[in-house]
């Protein structure tokens, strides 16, 4: 990967910046997934620095990408002024007027001014998480500006991916009694360097959708012309990258399958048809050997290797979920009745945990501080006009994706284009029942693919102008 990165142009800075940013991002998941705070704000701090060096170096590019990508861009720092304004004080008669509930706490304090988040100090740090987004969000936009370094990013994410998920697969099959990273029971569930599995199959699923892209990107249209000609290039496309990625993907199906996520394993599975059946129907130049791969991936890994690995009981937990044993439904009636109070303005953002014990019924079992629900916990959080705008945000990026996946005629695009719209589909299957974006590595990873679609339509969109 290393040697491909000094063959990108280095017109923009890319070799370097490029490097930089998927050095703290093979770093971020490794402190338990980004949880632990000290290592979380050094990283930050780094990740700041580095975007405000590319900026002041390359502000001309940085322009020329804003005017490309303002729509996404915009509604990104919308979010971001919005947490600033959730956490600035304000006299409680403006409070009032925004967020009753709100003001009415503030009022029973005493106090002539408060924000519109109830817990300031939770606010910051995800207005800090956030900020760190978006600097992971235009950087990749203004490295992803050739093709080259739409592989290198999707071979990162492949490798970052294999290297957790054979630690996470080795706890397990080691019997080790505690894990390294966390000094916790491992149990019989995978979790790799994060505490909850279900982060570790999400995790798993974002770099295994950089797979499928890496796949398409260098997949081969050549035609033997014998047998023996066929047999010999088979042979030695054993030594080719892509025959080590294909292994890391199986090590990756076998880890996610190993973490008995319910949810993760579904909407990886159903993410990964989607787009293979979207690509082979409507996609341009799409070579035969797609179709083998895709029906090699779920005949070997998914019916053959995870077979030993344990599918048989994640199959097992899906048959046996019912509303009568899982709380999570319960969570998301009170969820609701929270909602009802801050529709508008929202309790602020990260203040969940703290507001929640408020709203928490007899009906729930065991210690919840999520919503288990990404879309419910985000309208609560940051109110529902947010929530709306993050949500033109996603479609917008489902739009430019899919649009390219179906008009290029470059693999090496369309690969970019199929992991991000992977990626994107997964997650907002997983966010319906779990709190994946919580954590930050995972939110890290997946901006960085909605960058890599991005780029690929702007790589896509320059070629056509050349054409004309």
């Amino acid at each position: 990967m290393l040697s491909s990165i000094k063959h990108i142009k280095s017109e923009n800075g890319s070799a370097i910046f490029l490097l930089l940013l998927l050095a703290y991002l093979a770093i971020l998941p490794l402190p338990l997934g980004g949880q632990l705070d000290w290592a979380r704000n050094a990283g930050q701090l780094a990740l700041y620095i580095i975007t405000l060096v590319y900026g002041l170096t390359y502000w001309p590019h940085i322009q020329r990408v804003i005017r490309t990508h303002w729509l996404p861009l915009v509604l990104f720092f919308s979010v971001l002024v919005w947490i600033v304004l959730q956490w600035l004080p304000l006299p409680i008669q403006i409070v009032n007027v925004l967020s009753p509930e709100t003001g009415e706490a503030y009022a029973d304090a005493g106090l002539s001014f408060g924000s519109l988040s109830l817990d300031k100090p939770a606010t910051f740090e995800a207005l800090l998480k956030a900020t760190s987004y978006f600097c992971i969000f235009l950087l990749g936009l203004a490295l992803f500006q050739n093709e080259k370094a739409l592989l290198v990013a999707l071979l990162f994410l492949v490798i970052a991916g294999t290297y957790n998920a054979f630690y996470g697969a080795f706890e397990i099959l080691s019997g080790q009694d505690f894990s390294v990273v966390h000094n916790e029971e491992n149990g019989h569930r995978a979790s790799g360097t994060f505490v909850y599995h279900n982060h570790f199959a999400n995790f798993l699923l974002l770099c295994l959708s950089a797979g499928l892209g890496y796949f398409i990107a260098t997949l081969s249209h050549r035609v033997f012309p014998s047998k023996r000609a066929y047999i010999k290039a088979l042979f030695f496309s054993v030594l080719e990258t892509k025959s080590t990625v294909r292994l890391c993907l199986t090590i990756m199906v076998i880890a996610l399958v190993m973490s008995h996520s319910r949810m993760g394993n579904t909407a990886f599975f159903v993410s990964l048809c989607s787009v293979s059946i979207l690509y082979m129907l409507f996609g341009k130049n799409v070579p035969t050997s797609f179709k083998v791969l895709v029906v090699s991936m779920l005949i070997i890994d998914v019916f053959v290797v995870s077979a030993w690995f344990g599918l048989e009981e994640v199959a097992q937990r899906l048959e046996a979920t019912s509303l009568d044993t899982e709380n999570r439904d319960e969570v998301l009636i009170d969820g609701l009745k929270m909602l009802e109070n801050f529709p508008l303005t929202g309790a602020g953002a990260g203040s969940f945990e703290y507001a929640w014990t408020t709203y928490l019924s007899e009906n729930i079992r065991g210690r919840y501080t999520q919503a288990h629900n990404d879309y419910l916990q985000f309208a609560i959080e940051y109110g529902i006009p947010v929530l709306v705008l993050l949500g033109v945000f996603i479609v917008h990026a489902l739009y430019t994706t899919t649009t390219v996946l179906f008009k290029t005629t470059d693999k090496r695009i369309a690969g970019a284009a199929a992991a991000s719209l992977m990626a994107t589909l997964g997650m907002l299957m997983h966010m319906s029942v779990d709190l994946p974006l919580v954590l930050p590595a995972i939110s890290s990873y997946f901006v960085l693919l909605l960058a890599i679609g991005y780029g690929a339509f702007s790589i896509e969109k320059q070629k056509a102008i050349q054409a004309q």
